[in-house]
């Protein structure tokens, strides 16, 4: 989620739209939160935003039916 940011004072809301902003253009979201919730699990954060951390990256693990794993459509 970054160094040298203070996860502490930060909610889990806030650091899941820091890390989802942070992706790069065409990135796998899904692929991505599934690394993250790993390394989510071994920091040192208070157990409350850990969880519902995890919870916000699982939800983008989910691929809503109809979408495309990559990404939107262009439109012609």
């Amino acid at each position: 989620m970054g160094e040298g940011s203070s996860s502490q004072s930060r909610t889990p809301e806030a650091l899941f739209l820091a890390w989802l902003f942070a992706q790069p253009q065409g990135a796998d979201i899904a692929a991505a939160a599934r690394v993250e919730i790993a390394r989510v699990g071994r920091t040192d954060i208070e157990t409350e935003t850990r969880v519902r951390l995890i919870g916000l990256l699982a939800q983008a693990t989910v691929t809503p039916q109809g979408a495309s794993r990559r990404g939107r459509r262009l439109r012609h």
